[in-house]
């Protein structure tokens, strides 16, 4: 990567995340043809998953990373009742769009914008998805679902069409934390709304991002 900014406040964010971070890293403006925006995990922070996703940066590419207030995104599990996770996950959402709007400050459109997250970080960009349908470069769940109680999810429709958008949808089949039959509901939602979905079951892996993803993530980013 060519810089490294550790980050403005994002001050379109409103709720629990305001006055939070965006950390910029990658190509300067004059050079970015293309870009990602990455949500980090529970607990985690923003230049830990700057780091994590590097092997999927490329020449061109300008990063933009949210950090979550005391590295959390919501309180309660992403299986909990929506409700139970405001105003947190609505704040979530704001700083996802904070961030396409950065990187819109500097000529990139959300079709040459990759959404990316992993764990709670995951759940947060498919729930900025599902309330802001649109053609994106790429969305990548990894070890994730929406957000919601198993009855929320199933009845989940998003307002909208995506387009084609590719949606990757990865998870270890020994991850305690990922139960398969939402990330097949969560598949199932994204295909009603005209995504391409890849949904990628990975045996022997827990609760990690796999080489495999880095790679699909990194095909989005060149196409």
């Amino acid at each position: 990567m060519t810089r490294t900014d550790s980050g403005r406040p994002m001050e379109s964010v409103s709720g629990p995340h305001a006055g939070q971070p965006l950390l910029t890293a990658g190509a300067p403006a004059l050079g970015a043809e293309a870009a990602l925006v990455l949500c980090h995990g529970l607990g985690a922070t923003v230049q830990g998953v700057v780091n994590l996703f590097e092997p999927v940066y490329r020449h061109g590419l300008a990063v933009f990373a949210p950090q979550a207030e005391r590295s959390r995104w919501y309180p309660r599990r992403a299986s909990a009742s929506r409700s139970e996770n405001e105003p947190w996950l609505s704040s979530s959402v704001d700083c996802v769009a904070a961030a396409l709007e950065s990187a819109a400050e500097i000529g990139i459109p959300a079709e040459r914008t990759v959404l990316a997250g992993f764990s709670q970080g995951a759940c947060v960009v498919a729930e900025f998805e599902r309330r802001n349908p649109d053609r994106y470069g790429g969305l990548a769940v990894l070890s994730s679902t929406f957000p919601g109680t198993d009855h929320e999810l199933e009845s989940t429709v998003i307002d909208g069409s995506l387009a084609e958008t590719p949606v990757l949808l990865g998870y270890g089949a020994d991850d305690p934390h990922v139960d398969p039959e939402r990330v097949a509901a969560t598949g199932r939602v994204f295909e009603r709304a005209d995504a391409a979905v890849d949904e990628r079951r990975y045996p022997e892996t827990g609760h990690e991002v796999t080489d495999d993803e880095f790679d699909a993530t990194g095909s989005m980013l060149e196409d």
